[in-house]
């Protein structure tokens, strides 16, 4: 509206109508601007909307309801197709400052598995809107399925003739090496890319992470199978590879590593087990890479063997350069992971997420181990006399979740905008929030902190957690200072881990990244006044520590062959956390590998009864400990019999009898009903049904997202600001133009009726006029007068303008004329004429 527009409306009426009518105005104006800020608001509309996480995680099994007792209910258990794959949350809204509440945002866009499949994997490019990139994973993983006794697929654990993929594993026509592009305007699903080898496509160990450059519109991705990262055009073409096994390697002095060759998997041999990772043909640790990241003209990426990032040059044309180097050992953790996650926020500080070994569950519960996944950060300390990086030699960590030792981490971490006490974003903040996939994020084992956090039907919660970009760990403090958001909206589960894949967050920021110069002091000089001695903690993370207890100057490093600080690290040494390493220190065991099990201090990671052996410290029971081919220490799954690991053998259940039901079933009327399925009267609900709250009858499972807008009464809220009637409601928030399948709440119903009688509000707009026999209620919706009720029987028809004469205005309804009073000039010497019909007011 322009101001003469406002200035005529404050003529038109009374002072109190138009001090709310300005105020509704600049509401208007504000909100957009609240919402979305102006990065926000100019992007065009799309799938996708800046700000906004694309997040990926498993979609889920189904289980029988009802089985005959004595059967193993893993054998019909399969991957849900119609579970979420990839999902848009909103994240605009938080309802309030962080206090470790579960908020309900929405979810405007989901693929579910059978589109997809499962994926790990996400990028987002710098169109407008953005386009959505996933890549297919064995990260939750590998599922076959093989023929019968009655000729139906049943899920099997180890290859066989026959065996096939389970259906949803891999999107429809793709595999373990897919990439596939979700469109950002339409949401259409397309195959990007299939990477391969030569001739050799990915036979199931998959893909790990994507990296999006803007600067040359390219797509990497790291093939899982050979070690190789694949750079990838817009048009899907494979543009070169870059073999870290070979040339990352040779650059630091370390023996080469060269792609496997062979095959690759064999589901249909016996030697296949879909529940020991070590059969499904990854790249060896030295070689095997999973995420990446583009800063600066240079690939980041992490390899699994010490948890080492290394980064590689850029080329102008996005080619691989020849300059790999060693950026960071991360310390190991408590048990087997991968840096599957890098990322980098506005100053320059580079964020590592892990993901935890795969466990091969054939249940679908626990796809990872649990409570090892964390999330590290590492700041920038100086930069050498040869401009490379200095990263703090030890990490800072963030607190993810509150079971156990609060690193709950899945894999994925990203940056986000902060928010003001309100919980609204804020666009000007230019990243300063950092958000991790997590499982069960609330469900905490103290009883202090479950009394705490209150809301005890939501605690399980696999999904998000964010919190300021300032709020790392101290010691045991949990993470108070967080959001949570469910991933699924669906009913907790207790047993769920690993579940939750990666993050990607699109930001519009202009600020350049902070930069260090500090000015390089001499080798040898003393360290600022008041440093401690020896180095504490702190001290050792914002200063390079020498091993005799000193501290080096700002830009420097320690040299350990001669035990002093200097200014560069000359070949063929490296620079590694600080130190001057010769490839020999870079052995497992040497001195610049993740000998420190832990980043907390004095705490060991193993416990009495372990010990950490292999490239990655693993903690292993001694009982377990045996030695491999080549006399390298190994870790049996079970205790070790002569020396040696029990070959492998099929899972057997313990359960196992002709008239026993399995773990989790209860025996209903001679069959074994899924404890969830079972009413307390002794029913066994069907599929699509679930025991009401009062476990008395069987009720339609309606899986709705929780949510925190406000609607009206008998409404849910959904993405966009719109308002839906329960009934047109799917369990991934859209809104149906007519009522969905109760059976099948995941999308909406194919067969629409031409004319519904479901009215799909959205909040409400200020209309111009409302209709004869019409008023506006407090929401501003025109509604129908009560009968015998009405306030102007000489209104004109809608639609007219109504015209008065000099000195007469025309009202707030604009259907009738009223004294102009104070808010228009009079003319002198004229005197104002009521209209025709009207008599004019005494004075």
């Amino acid at each position: 509206m322009r101001r003469t527009d406002m200035i005529e409306l404050g003529r038109q009426t009374s002072l109190t109508a138009a001090v709310r009518a300005m105020r509704r105005l600049a509401w208007l104006l504000i909100l957009p601007l609240a919402l979305g800020g102006p990065a926000l608001a100019q992007t065009p509309p799309g799938v996708y909307t800046p700000g906004d996480a694309a997040v990926t995680g498993f979609s889920g099994a189904i289980r029988p309801f009802e089985i005959e007792p004595g059967q193993d209910p893993d054998v019909r258990t399969i991957i849900d197709p119609g579970g979420p794959s990839l999902r848009i949350v909103d994240l605009r809204r938080m309802g309030g400052p962080p206090q470790a509440q579960l908020v309900g945002a929405p979810k405007p866009f989901t693929v579910s598995a059978k589109s997809i499949g499962q994926v790990f994997g996400v990028a987002l490019d710098d169109s407008s809107p953005a386009n959505i990139f996933v890549a297919a994973t064995s990260a939750y993983g590998l599922s076959i399925v093989a023929p019968g006794p009655e000729g139906r697929p049943q899920h099997v654990r180890l290859g066989t003739s026959g065996a096939t993929f389970m259906s949803a594993q891999w999107g429809p026509g793709g595999g373990p090496g897919s990439i596939w592009k979700i469109n950002g305007a339409t949401g259409a699903v397309t195959l990007f890319a299939n990477v391969t080898t030569g001739d050799k496509a990915n036979s199931g160990a998959a893909l790990g992470g994507l990296a999006y450059d803007p600067a040359t519109k390219s797509l990497f991705v790291a093939d899982r199978e050979t070690g190789l990262i694949h750079r990838f055009g817009p048009n899907g073409v494979d543009l070169g590879v870059y073999d870290h096994g070979v040339a990352g390697n040779a650059a630091a002095g370390l023996p080469t590593t060269p792609a496997p060759a062979g095959p690759g998997v064999d589901i249909t041999n016996p030697q296949f087990d879909s529940a020991q990772p070590e059969t499904w043909g990854y790249a060896a640790p030295d070689r095997r890479v999973f995420g990446l990241a583009i800063r600066d003209r240079r690939l980041y990426y992490a390899v699994a063997e010490g948890l080492r990032v290394w980064s590689v040059g850029l080329n102008a044309n996005g080619s691989f350069g020849a300059d790999a180097r060693i950026e960071v050992v991360a310390p190991s953790a408590a048990g087997p992971t991968e840096i599957s996650r890098i990322t980098f926020d506005d100053e320059g500080r580079m964020f590592l997420a892990e993901r935890p070994a795969p466990t091969g569950a054939q249940d679908f519960e626990a796809l990872s181990a649990p409570s090892i996944g964390r999330v590290l950060r590492y700041t920038l300390i100086g930069v050498t006399e040869i401009k490379q990086p200095i990263w703090q030699p030890l990490p800072d960590e963030y607190a993810v979740g509150f079971p156990e030792r609060f690193r709950n981490g899945n894999g994925g971490v990203a940056i986000g905008y902060s928010y003001d006490m309100g919980g609204t974003m804020n666009p000007a903040s230019c990243g300063g929030f950092v958000w991790t996939t997590g499982e069960q994020l609330r469900h905490a084992t103290d009883p202090k902190l479950v009394a705490q956090l209150g809301q005890n039907d939501a605690l399980a919660i696999d999904g998000l957690q964010g919190n300021p970009i300032w709020r790392i760990r101290r010691g045991d403090e949990p993470p108070l200072l967080s959001y949570f958001i469910d991933y699924a909206d669906a009913p907790p589960d207790l047993s769920a881990r690993g579940h939750m894949g990666d993050i990607a967050i699109l930001r519009a920021c202009t600020r350049e990244a902070a930069q260090i110069r500090l000015a390089p002091r001499p080798a040898g000089a003393p360290p600022p006044a008041g440093m401690p001695k020896p180095p504490g903690l702190q001290t050792c993370k914002t200063h390079v520590c020498g091993s005799d207890g000193s501290v080096c100057p700002p830009n420097q490093i320690w040299i350990i062959k001669t035990k002093s600080c200097a200014s560069s690290c000359a070949p063929p040494n490296v620079l590694v956390n600080g130190q001057c390493c010769s490839p020999k220190d870079l052995q497992p065991r040497g001195i610049c590998s993740n000998n420190n099990p832990s980043t907390d201090i004095a705490k060991p990671m193993c416990g009495v009864n372990q010990t950490a052996i292999g490239p990655n410290n693993e903690c292993c029971e001694n009982s377990q400990i045996y030695s491999g081919p080549i006399g390298q220490q190994l870790c049996c799954g079970t205790t070790v019999v002569n020396g040696v690991c029990d070959p492998l053998k099929p899972k057997i259940p313990d359960w196992k009898c002709p008239s026993c039901c399995a773990p989790g079933y209860v025996k209903i009327a001679g069959k074994c009903c899924l404890k969830s399925q079972a009413t307390s009267k002794g029913q066994c609900c069907p599929a699509g049904q679930i025991a009401s709250p009062d476990g008395t009858l069987c009720i339609p499972l309606h899986w709705l997202p929780r949510l925190s807008q406000c609607c009206a009464s008998g409404f849910l809220p959904t993405a966009n600001s719109k308002c839906c009637a329960p009934a047109n409601l799917t369990t991934s928030g859209e809104c149906c133009a007519a009522p969905v399948d109760p059976k099948d709440r995941s999308q909406c119903s194919k067969k629409i009726e031409k004319k519904s009688t479901t009215v799909v509000p959205v909040i409400p707009k200020l209309p111009t006029t409302c209709q004869p026999g019409e008023r506006r209620n407090a929401n501003g919706v025109c509604v129908a007068r009560k009968p015998g009720v009405t306030r102007d029987r000489r209104a004109p028809d809608v639609g007219r303008p109504i015209v008065c004469p000099p000195g007469w205005v025309p009202g707030p309804l604009g259907a009738r004329c009223r004294p102009a009073g104070r808010f228009a000039p009079r003319m002198p010497g004229f005197r104002p004429v009521p209209p025709p019909g009207m008599m004019m007011p005494r004075r």
